[in-house]
């Protein structure tokens, strides 16, 4: 009798879990020519519906559009007419250039393994963790540019994630569970 009830019950709880896949974006909109300097985007996936609690990132990429460009006419000889720019990342590669970008769109994308534990950034000061992809939904990537041509349309964050959780059973459900598991203890009742 034990067996059947606890066969039961697992049979419950995995007919009410349910997994679907999604993917999730924060999209920063710049469009606008880049003055020389470097700066940070901040993106916060919980705006958009990151819960720690039930989805699980399965990869991660970040996108800028370069779709428009400003040309000064390209001279190899002198680096200020080039399209010059530097992605500077916690969670890639670390530092990339790029010299000469063409129109379009550079991405960036991996593979991601979920840990709470792992931060990407640690507050200098209070040594506290201020980035951290799993529990935060927050990232923070930065682009410098070393030329003055270069226009910026939209910068896009964005994580493919599994999400989990577990529905409110029906009241139909609940019923059924209460009349078996009343049924259940009447039987186990009576043989004592």
């Amino acid at each position: 009798m034990k067996l059947s009830k606890a066969l039961y019950l697992l049979l419950l709880v995995f007919l009410s879990l349910n997994a679907h896949a999604l993917i999730i974006k924060d999209v920063i909109s710049v469009n606008k020519i880049l003055e020389i300097n470097w700066r940070a985007y901040d993106f916060d996936l919980t705006k958009h519906g990151y819960n720690h609690l039930t989805d699980k990132i399965n990869s991660v990429t970040l996108s800028y559009d370069f779709s428009k460009m400003v040309d000064e006419g390209d001279d190899f000889d002198d680096y200020d007419t080039l399209e010059s720019i530097q992605f500077n990342s916690y969670i890639f590669d670390g530092r990339t250039i790029f010299h000469d970008i063409n129109p379009g769109i550079i991405s960036e994308s991996r593979d991601w393994t979920k840990d709470e534990s792992y931060c990407q950034k640690e507050n200098d000061d209070t040594g506290e963790c201020e980035l951290n992809l799993d529990l935060n939904g927050t990232a923070r990537e930065f682009l410098s540019v070393y030329s003055g041509n270069v226009w910026l349309g939209d910068v896009t964050f964005a994580v493919d994630v599994t999400r989990s959780y577990i529905p409110e059973p029906p009241p139909l459900m609940l019923f059924l569970v209460s009349f078996f598991a009343l049924y259940s203890w009447r039987g186990c009742y009576k043989k004592t």
